[in-house]
């Protein structure tokens, strides 16, 4: 059985105006995929929300059938068997979000029962923790802040939470058992920026603008992101050299005509769009070759945004 939805902190009505005194515990919001465990002729097998066969759950159960993940594979199979299911996190370096992970591993986010939807209580787990469910534990219990010792309170250190820096931010649970999720602004700003590198669209026009330095030193320790960038500034860098030298070499060739001559001339060798440019060059107005590629980025093969977000 996954996990419920629940949302940001102000997302919506059943998450503004909520007493954050009344906390009863937080835990670390990983950066990944959500996984859950589900059994098929009593054999474990891993989907994520919405397949079972996504790129996420079958490289999840890859991770899962390595040699080194036995215990814990047998353990996942056992609480599901028994009826749970197990919620993990995939964090991996070719899954990343925003935050960078160096070693592919699944973080364990709850046990929730099949019948009734209660969570199993992470003290529970604890209980039982040795020797039967020691790696699903090791790897449950190390998400959660009981003891922010750098804080007078867990209240002080929820506050505290969007001034933080290099993670997503923490789940927070409260007195009434609703579940919210509170970002840090640092990665916000990296999320928007990340957008920037996910949809061509967005990254075809910040090469345009020669605006790429900023993604650059955010994802500098990204190789496969730099190379993203790389690639689409020079394509970038093409089509606008392209398109200026055709409408400057037209120019030059035929300033000297009439009007009317250059205008038959230019609908005849040139393409529609670019005739548009050579005639404001031709009759001496503003030729904004920046703006002409960012309006037509369709025209050079370049996709639209893809739908993404912040959850």
């Amino acid at each position: 059985r996954p996990m419920e939805k629940f949302f940001n902190l102000y997302e919506n009505p059943m998450t503004m105006d909520l007493d954050l005194t009344a906390v009863t515990d937080v835990e670390m919001k990983a950066d990944g995929s959500l996984i859950s465990t589900y059994l098929h002729n009593d054999k474990l097998y891993l989907k994520t929300k919405g397949s079972l066969e996504s790129d996420q759950a079958v490289a999840a159960m890859k991770f899962l059938d390595l040699p080194e993940n036995e215990n814990f594979k047998e353990e996942l199979t056992i609480i599901a068997l028994l009826g749970n299911t197990v919620n993990m996190e995939w964090c991996a370096p070719d899954n990343r979000i925003v935050i960078s992970y160096p070693d592919a591993h699944l973080v364990v986010l709850n046990i929730r029962c099949n019948r009734n939807g209660v969570y199993l209580d992470r003290e529970v787990l604890l209980a039982h923790a040795d020797p039967v469910f020691s790696e699903t534990a090791k790897r449950y219990v190390a998400l959660f802040v009981t003891n922010p010792v750098e804080y007078h309170s867990i209240v002080e250190f929820v506050a505290d939470i969007p001034n933080k820096e290099g993670i997503e931010g923490f789940v927070v649970r409260l007195e009434s058992g609703l579940r919210v999720k509170i970002k840090t602004e640092w990665y916000l700003v990296q999320h928007r920026a990340k957008d920037s590198i996910n949809s061509p669209r967005r990254l075809f026009e910040a090469c345009i603008e020669e605006a790429t330095d900023d993604l650059r030193s955010l994802f500098h320790d990204d190789p496969v992101v730099i190379a993203m960038i790389t690639e689409m500034e020079t394509f970038a860098e093409g089509v606008y050299n392209h398109t200026v030298d055709q409408v400057e070499r037209f120019y030059e060739r035929n300033k000297g005509l009439e009007r009317k001559e250059y205008a038959i001339l230019g609908q005849e060798e040139l393409d529609k769009k670019i005739f548009g440019l050579a005639m404001s060059k031709y009759l001496e107005r503003p030729v904004d070759y920046k703006a002409f590629l960012r309006k037509h980025y369709k025209s050079f093969g370049v996709a639209d945004d893809p739908a993404n977000g912040v959850e």
